[in-house]
């Protein structure tokens, strides 16, 4: 008080500052509470979102479960789309990149072709001033690769331009882009590749073996290719090794010669458009009879809108980013149907708590914000979960999926912010309508007990339980048809054999010593046959052009798919022929003036029978017809049966097939690697299963059709979850009516009926409403195979069967605790 009196003079000045003093003394003091720092109303908001979670914890699991599978499962299929429509944009050019293709509709109509002749590169650059830069980019076979005793079949040796790096982003560890294709015969390696041959040495200046030939000096090594890349390779040199080495120099300006990508880069991504039109008719300017057209594809569509012949294997679908985006929110919403379902039907039970807290004094927008609080608090709830689920589901999602996903909480911080947003928005919107129609309530009405609530009312409620359980039929039925479709393909007759037949690359000198290993191995009794093709089966991909034949309209256009194969061939694959004779070795001319073409090919040319003998050829070779070929579906069932022609080819032959016997096919294909080690070819056995080939066309709707169905399953799980959660709460509001019924005589199957009946009433309008949108749908996902299941009747069926079964399981459970419980307790409670 003196140094108050000190400091300031009047006596109320004195008494003024005293107090203050006394109230700043007493305060450090007092102990800390929540509503110094809260207002009282806030508060006591939520200490009562507090005491309701711990007196309602079932309703608060099935709330919280509910919302973070959903947010768990949206946050995977996010970052799956995020990843799918990320690839290739971590190039700094990526904007101003664009591939050139073919386009031969002239020939066959839809028909293009990513692969482009030798010289485009250098003349696209050279005619056209919008193109600043240019590269092929493409492998001629795989190769083997050695340094010392070391090894490798590479199969991502590939090979490009000197612009190569200055149009793609790949950063260079050691060595300088500009000069590291400065000598023909030098080689830039992945990080993972240097590795792999030199260890922890510099690789710097280091030669590598290519195929017992030549060597190539490391003059770079770069990072590792990022998964999100439609180019890939491990080992990159100059394109002129190529020409050198494997092809003819002069093939360099063969514009017949379609074997590689082109690559242009562009001033700016807004001339694009225009030299598209130039280019269009480019090809007619060299040629005069040249049909086909050049087109350019941004590089950012090759993963997701290519549809191009001889495309890249690692290509996505939009579509299906679109399927899985429309996946992800379907399970959103029923999991938000799921909150603002159970909070909408408890609304009714605090009608009397926001009569007595506007009685108190509270308004509106209090009240509204509390019921938004205790939603966003349930939500962010959620999400803390979510983010755990995500956690755990994030290592086998990678596995189904074969993708490499980093968790979001390791990733951009900016998808978490997104997918905190996303819970925030989710809490607001699941929240909205309990938290505006309770605010409404008008207290007189309430305390008197006269009110008659929107919760009361099931419109709302019926609406909700449709709509969610419409969602989860479509997903059910979804799920039927694209596992029909994938049993479809697996089990039709494609026309010949594929089981028991091994393959083998013929590369580097195994090229010139297939005819020694073929003998070898028929000396093998596991061995049945023998042959070797250019392409694989699952892949014939050349296209000679229309082809001549006895009878032709001069006019006519047909392109036809053409491979070059060895003796015994059909007999390998079982291939019948329905017309003439296969190719044999004690037939001279069958080496050189043979062709055997299937069915189609007869179709298209329109050949009255007998076709044997007729004239035929294509490019500079001329000959006759030897035999006729069943259709078989050596491609995709994406695609219809084409016209196909075989002929003989030796010098051409890159890959050999071996049938084994039936029997063990471990120890076969042991006995095989053996007689190949016993050759000392100095090359590895790397012996792959034609099946497996063969799987690989599916491999990605395989893939999709199992996240499709687990999802799927977590939806159902969701919806049934919610089903619960609204059955348990409606046997709570039906206690003392289910106990009159019972002191009435009622009988527990009689009760479990009468609650149960409402919930199949519900399911079944779910169902005419989300079979119809499925059948649709899904025929027109079918639509994407020349060869497809039909949608059964069945498909539906079981669709409804197993939505009214969880439904009615699930509702049982509820249905049938309450019917057994006893009817004096119920009545003794108070209304």
């Amino acid at each position: 008080f003196r140094r108050a009196a000190a400091q300031v003079g009047t006596p109320e000045a004195i008494a003024a500052e005293y107090r203050k003093n006394r109230a700043l003394a007493l305060d450090r003091r007092r102990p800390w509470r929540p509503g110094r720092f809260m207002p009282a109303l806030g508060w006591s908001y939520l200490k009562t979102a507090g005491r309701k979670i711990g007196r309602q914890k079932s309703y608060t699991f099935i709330n919280v479960a509910g919302l973070a599978i959903g947010l768990a499962v949206c946050m995977l299929i996010s970052l799956w789309v995020v990843d799918e429509f990320g690839y290739d944009r971590f190039h700094q050019n990526v904007r101003t990149i664009f591939r050139v293709y073919y386009d031969e509709s002239a020939t066959a109509p839809g028909s293009t072709s990513a692969l482009t002749p030798p010289p485009m590169a250098a003349a696209l650059k050279k005619d056209f001033p919008e193109v600043l830069r240019s590269t092929r980019f493409g492998a001629w076979g795989r190769r083997l690769v050695s340094l010392g005793e070391k090894s490798f079949a590479e199969t991502k040796y590939m090979n490009a331009d000197p612009d190569f790096f200055a149009m793609f982003t790949f950063p260079f560890v050691k060595g300088d882009p500009a000069s590291a294709f400065s000598n023909p015969y030098s080689v830039v390696l992945t990080e993972a590749a240097a590795e792999k041959y030199f260890g922890r040495e510099d690789p710097m200046g280091k030669t590598l073996n290519i195929d017992h030939s030549f060597d190539v000096v490391v003059s770079g090594v770069v990072r590792n290719v990022p998964a999100g890349s439609s180019l890939e390779f491990d080992m990159l040199s100059p394109f002129e090794i190529v020409l050198k080495k494997y092809i003819e120099e002069k093939a360099g300006d063969n514009w017949g010669f379609n074997s590689f990508s082109t690559f242009v880069m562009l001033a700016d991504d807004n001339s694009w458009s225009g030299l598209n039109r130039k280019i269009v008719g480019y090809l007619k300017t060299l040629e005069p009879q040249e049909t086909d057209k050049l087109a350019l594809q941004p590089l950012s569509a090759i993963h997701l809108r290519s549809r191009l012949g001889s495309d890249y294997n690692n290509t996505g679908d939009i579509k299906y980013v679109w399927i899985f985006g429309a996946l992800a929110a379907f399970i959103l919403a029923i999991a938000c149907v799921n909150f603002m379902n159970l909070t909408t039907a408890r609304s009714a039970n605090r009608a009397r708590e926001v009569g007595l807290r506007k009685v108190v004094g509270a308004t509106r927008p209090q009240i509204i914000r509390q019921f938004f609080g205790e939603s966003v608090l349930m939500a962010l709830l959620a999400f803390s979960a979510a983010l755990l689920l995500l956690e755990l589901l994030i290592g086998p999602f990678n596995t189904l999926s074969a993708k490499h996903l980093a968790s979001v909480l390791r990733t951009d911080p900016r998808l978490l912010l997104g997918f905190f947003g996303l819970a925030l928005v989710t809490g607001l919107l699941s929240g909205s309508y309990p938290a505006l129609v309770l605010s409404s309530f008008r207290p007189v009405l309430v305390l008197r007990g006269t009110l008659r609530s929107a919760a009361a009312n099931p419109l709302f409620r019926k609406a909700l339980v449709v709509f969610q359980f419409s969602l989860s039929v479509f997903l059910i039925a979804g799920t039927a048809v694209i596992s029909r479709q994938m049993s479809y393909m697996k089990t039709l007759d494609l026309g010949f054999q594929r089981e028991r037949i091994v393959r083998l690359s013929l590369f580097g000198e195994l090229k010139g010593k297939y005819g020694v290993i073929r003998e070898e191995f028929l000396r093998n009794p596991e061995v049945l046959n023998v042959t070797a093709s250019l392409a694989l089966p699952t892949d014939i991909q050349n296209t000679p052009g229309t082809p001549e034949w006895e009878g032709k309209d001069p006019d006519e256009q047909m392109e036809i798919k053409a491979d070059f194969v060895d003796y015994d061939y059909l007999e390998t694959f079982g291939i019948p022929l329905v017309e003439g004779r296969s190719f044999r070795r004690d037939i001279a001319t069958d080496a050189e003036t043979a062709f055997i073409i299937n069915e189609e090919a007869v179709r298209r040319m329109r050949l009255a029978p007998p076709v044997v003998g007729r004239s035929f050829g294509f490019w500079s070779i001329k000959g006759q017809i030897i035999g006729v070929m069943k259709d078989a579906h050596l491609q995709s069932l994406h695609h219809k049966i084409e016209p196909m022609v075989f002929k003989m080819f030796p010098d051409w032959l890159s890959t050999m097939y071996v049938k084994l016997r039936a029997g063990d096919v471990t120890a076969s294909l042991g006995s095989l690697k053996k007689t190949w080690e016993g050759m000392s070819l100095g090359y590895p056995f790397e012996a792959r299963f034609l099946d497996d080939d063969f799987e690989n066309l599916y491999r990605t709707e395989q893939r999709l059709g199992a996240i499709f169905r687990y999802f799927a399953a977590l939806a159902v799980f969701i919806g049934c979850l919610g089903l619960l959660g609204l059955a348990s709460f409606m046997a709570e509001q039906r206690a003392k009516e289910i106990g009159i019924r019972k002191v009435l005589g009622a009988s527990v199957s009689g009760v479990t009926l009468m609650m149960s009946g409402q919930f199949i009433k519900w399911v079944l309008a779910a169902n005419l409403i989300a079979i119809p949108a499925a059948w649709i749908v899904m025929n027109r996902w079918l639509g994407g195979f020349a060869y497809r299941t039909e949608i059964g009747i069945w498909v539906f069926l079981l669709s409804a069967g197993l939505s009214l079964g969880l439904a009615l399981l699930t509702v049982a459970f509820q249905s049938i605790r309450a019917a057994r419980g006893n009817p004096v307790i119920a009545l003794r409670q108070e209304t």
